[in-house]
């Protein structure tokens, strides 16, 4: 009986993919269907997504909180979400099929340890989304830390005489270097704009690529400056200090975190060590004597 398990859960494992395969395709059939009688463009953006089975799918504040992530960690496509979730499906699938194998090789049994068979996939799942939080984090410090700049160019750029539209092109062609992931927004921005997109629109998409906090505003600041004229340079002055202060204040938050990592490392490590040659010499005396006296 118990050479049959491994073969039958392989079989469950292969069957319940499959009818979730077929949910997602029938969904992803109807999906199509209704674009084309809708008569959507981007019909063929749409069927390269696959869509995710309701029972596995984001839902409420879980979907807001992943597609905000997604978005300050520079994943804002429209398959951005389903991508993410059919990812995580697969690495806690892959990581119970590592915990099977494991369990077999050491105790000679797949199923010899249930809890390492549930905590295994458990710590994978909950991971995949801790991966994408400390990647948005990531992102987020190095734009905050490239707005300064940026801002500055384009104060210089305006009150030299350029456009705002010469000073974005200006911006997307020439800094590669010293603005990379702000550079990739705003030649995204640059080719929506070259596309005939409305500004409005196209900066509204910037700000969601971009994902900071006070980005929305920069957007509508410059959607201000491009329909009612209003100056420029005072608001950008104010924007840059904005942004300092906030890679200021994200500086030091680093060095209080390091502080704190340096306490424990010092308390893990250090400490014993003090203990020992501090109290070794008493204590071997103490014993010594303890053992002349007996």
């Amino acid at each position: 009986m118990a050479p049959l398990i491994i073969p039958a859960l392989c079989l469950v494992t292969l069957i319940a993919g499959g009818v979730l395969f077929a949910r997602g395709a029938t969904l992803s059939r109807a999906s199509w269907q209704l674009d084309g009688r809708l008569g959507r463009a981007g019909g063929s953006e749409t069927r390269r997504q696959v869509a995710m089975p309701t029972m596995l799918a984001a839902r409420g504040r879980d979907r807001e909180e992943i597609v905000a992530r997604l978005q300050q960690a520079g994943f804002s496509g429209p398959g951005a979400i389903q991508t993410f979730l059919l990812v995580r499906l697969c690495v806690t699938v892959v990581a119970l099929l590592l915990a099977l194998a494991a369990s077999q090789m050491i105790w000679g049994n797949a199923l010899a340890r249930p809890l390492v068979l549930f905590l295994a996939p458990a710590i994978t799942y909950i991971m995949v989304k801790r991966l994408l939080l400390v990647l948005a984090g990531e992102r987020q410090r190095r734009i905050v830390a490239e707005f300064p700049f940026l801002l500055d160019l384009m104060l210089m750029m305006l009150e030299s005489g350029i456009s705002l539209d010469q000073c974005l092109h200006a911006i997307a062609r020439d800094e590669t270097t010293s603005v990379p992931h702000l550079n990739l927004t705003l030649r995204a921005l640059v080719e929506d704009l070259d596309r005939g997109m409305a500004y409005e629109h196209a900066l509204v998409r910037w700000a969601m690529r971009v994902g900071t906090p006070g980005a929305r505003e920069l957007a509508a600041l410059f959607v201000q400056a491009l329909f009612q004229g209003i100056e420029l340079s005072p608001a950008l002055r104010q924007f840059t200090r904005e942004f300092t202060e906030r890679r200021i204040a994200t500086a030091r938050e680093a060095m209080g975190r390091i502080s704190v990592k340096m306490i424990l490392v010092m308390i893990v490590f250090f400490m014993p060590a003090l203990f020992i040659v501090v109290g070794g010499p008493p204590v071997t005396a103490l014993f010594q004597m303890i053992r002349e006296m007996m």
